[in-house]
């Protein structure tokens, strides 16, 4: 119990912390760091009302099996969690659809719990839980356990993605799935146990699905307007793969495909593209993709599309095309901060807001 309330201790920092930072850090033109602040600091009450109720009110009366109160709080929790995935991967959805799909599912299943708890038997085991599943109320609550829970894993693979318009990789949807999918197994399980145990190694991964999350927000994710996303068009670029280092005549029929790709679909444009999918279009195997990417004058995949960003990237700076270096990190194919600013120096030398500054020239890429 020590441990499970040091646990809980370090949640409720963990989330009020994160929240207010974010709140701290949030600015005009995009809601999505208030959506999270708004989460963050939902589940940091939470799991104070908890720890209050754990230490002062019940002492001594262990753990529930599908209290009624926690099932409402987890519905909710569940809601408002996935307000900032549905605001990065399609702000466009994010209106009607989130509510008819999340939001009013949602407070039906809250309203009918609300109805049905004067009426729901005190479970304080899974071997009671058991003994009594033929009764209406406790079939009646894990249905909506299920109901409230389940359809939640998956549903950010429903949401339509467009490149273009989000800010959000598909592995990142995938990693916050996966987070979701697992804090949601945990929470069944407790659930249906009442384990400490589970509900320690649960509290655990709420606390670094919110860690994780923040940073990403804070520190990774370009956040580019609606506007600035609609402007965006896949424009054929004006300068050449540089192809001084390749003979003609040793040009491969693979290599001339690559930059045909390159020049007249610019795939470079897509942050999702790897390695599997490229090979797949050019109906070819890694191995023999990897050598023509190398054949063509780069290290490796990463190496020739980062390179092919950054250079879009020099090219619309001499054509005075940017305003903001977020929005033309964005345009180009990254979704990364990281990545963008580590590419830019590696290729360049300097900062882009140096470069920009200084007016200085690029060297060939």
């Amino acid at each position: 119990m020590d441990i499970l309330n040091t646990i809980l201790n370090w949640a409720v920092c963990t989330f009020f912390i994160c929240g207010i930072y974010l709140w701290l850090r949030r600015y005009e033109g995009d809601i999505s760091r208030r959506y999270l602040f708004l989460t963050w600091m939902f589940a940091s009450v939470v799991y104070s009302l908890r720890l209050i109720s754990d230490n002062l009110l019940l002492p001594s009366s262990g753990y529930s099996v599908l209290p009624v109160g926690n099932l409402i709080g987890g519905i909710m929790y569940i809601m408002i969690l996935y307000l900032y995935p549905v605001r990065v991967i399609n702000d466009v959805w994010f209106g009607n659809r989130y509510k008819n799909f999340v939001i009013i599912p949602g407070l039906i299943l809250i309203a009918v719990l609300i109805i049905i708890n004067p009426y729901c038997r005190d479970l304080t085991s899974f071997e009671e839980f058991w003994t009594h599943i033929g009764e209406f109320n406790v079939i009646l609550r894990l249905v909506i356990l299920l109901l409230g829970i389940l359809p939640f894993t998956v549903m950010l693979f429903y949401i339509p993605y467009n490149y273009t318009r989000s800010s959000a990789y598909h592995k990142w949807i995938l990693s916050y799935s996966i987070k979701i999918q697992l804090i949601g197994a945990l929470y069944i399980i407790f659930m249906l146990t009442g384990s400490p145990v589970v509900s320690g190694i649960h509290i655990i991964v709420n606390i670094y699905l919110c860690t994780s999350v923040t940073y990403y927000e804070l520190f990774v994710r370009f956040s580019v307007s609606k506007e600035v996303r609609e402007q965006i068009k896949l424009e054929t670029i004006t300068f050449p793969v540089d192809k001084s280092n390749i003979p003609d005549e040793a040009v491969s029929p693979l290599v001339k495909q690559i930059y045909k790709l390159m020049d007249e679909q610019q795939i470079w444009r897509n942050p999702d593209l790897n390695l599997i999918e490229l090979s797949s279009m050019l109906n070819t195997n890694r191995s023999y993709l990897s050598k023509a990417i190398q054949e063509a004058g780069y290290k490796n995949y990463s190496d020739m599309i980062n390179r092919r960003r950054i250079s879009e990237f020099v090219e619309m700076a001499k054509n005075g095309k940017i305003d903001n270096v977020q929005d033309a990190f964005f345009s180009v194919g990254f979704r990364s901060r990281e990545t963008a600013l580590r590419s830019f120096k590696k290729y360049i030398g300097v900062l882009p807001t140096d470069y920009l500054r200084n007016n200085v020239s690029a060297s060939e890429l």
